[in-house]
């Protein structure tokens, strides 16, 4: 099984002079990844639940520190408390701690916007979005991954995600 995620985000530059008004640059950056689980040890429909849960990216991300239920699921009338435990659903956000807390935690709002679980004969996706990212550093976040079934030379499958 192979995970591929594709990460993107826009990183704001700020550059000033005594003699020159601040300037701020947007440089889009893109980070992608591609693992290998071998063969019958998830299906790819668990590991869309697995990535599609939030309370398991601290244990496949080596920057995120934790993730909780976001105040803005609340305010667009999401329910009071999400189970981080299950797939978030599409609409519902989480809010992701990473850096280094507490001496410099950052943190991100995701919001799911996409959520295919594959099947023998369609490809799943999970896409996550955040428009404000992490203020004054990085806007316009993307998280997405693609879970896919392959079959190789020998004719035996390939699953590929993330």
């Amino acid at each position: 099984m192979i995970m591929r995620n594709e990460m993107f985000f826009i990183v704001a530059i700020i550059a000033s002079s005594s003699t020159i008004k601040p300037v701020i640059a947007y440089s889009p950056i893109s980070l992608s990844t591609q693992s290998k689980l071998p063969q019958n040890t998830i299906t790819p429909s668990e590991l869309h639940n697995f990535l599609a849960s939030p309370a398991n990216w601290p244990k496949i991300v080596a920057s995120s520190s934790s993730v909780e239920s976001s105040s803005s699921s609340y305010s667009r009338g999401g329910s009071s408390s999400i189970n981080l435990e299950q797939p978030l659903p599409v609409g519902q956000s989480v809010d992701e701690i990473f850096g280094l807390p507490p001496i410099f935690p950052l943190s991100v709002t995701w919001t799911c916007v996409k959520s295919v679980t594959p099947t023998d004969t369609r490809p799943g996706r999970l896409e996550f979005f955040s428009e404000g990212g992490v203020p004054g550093i990085a806007n316009e976040c993307k998280m997405s991954f693609d879970i896919t079934t392959n079959t190789n030379n020998n004719g035996s499958t390939d699953k590929e995600g993330g």
